[in-house]
């Protein structure tokens, strides 16, 4: 079990989130949210834009120097990763069967995830485990 329940996600980096897929379009981008947990609430303060070596509309492979380096900062700043996140350039913000697929984090983060389908953007979160997703709750802050 992750051990907050609650995502808060300041305006600043849902714009920043936001604004990252919408560059890449129509490929997917990936990134990685890290804050702080207070009683059960995940409180995001910083954003990491990591580079899809995927290159592609359907899936995305994270670079390994841009996450390494974003865990270093991470741990530096003694914060924890909350969540991660990726587009469906053509897609509703829904996890694929790929996306659950290749879950490495398990259900310990947020899966979030940006859409450009039905005029978007439109951002959903999710918990997800081997095989299935579970909405989870987040608000702007």
């Amino acid at each position: 079990m992750p051990s907050f329940t609650q995502l808060t996600l300041p305006d600043r980096y849902l714009a920043e989130m936001i604004g990252h897929a919408r560059a890449t379009l129509p490929h997917e981008c990936c990134g990685l949210l890290a804050g702080v947990i207070q009683d059960g609430v995940g409180h995001v303060a910083v954003r990491f834009g990591i580079r899809n070596e995927a290159g592609s509309t359907t899936e995305y492979l994270t670079n390994a120097e841009d996450l390494l380096a974003a865990y270093r900062e991470i741990a530096a700043s003694q914060l924890q990763l909350l969540a991660v996140y990726h587009s469906h350039p053509t897609a509703l913000p829904v996890p694929s069967p790929r996306d659950l697929q290749q879950n490495t984090y398990g259900d310990q983060v947020v899966h979030m995830i940006v859409a450009f389908s039905d005029g978007g953007p439109q951002v959903q979160a999710w918990w997800l485990s081997e095989n299935e997703a579970e909405p989870a709750e987040w608000a702007r802050a």
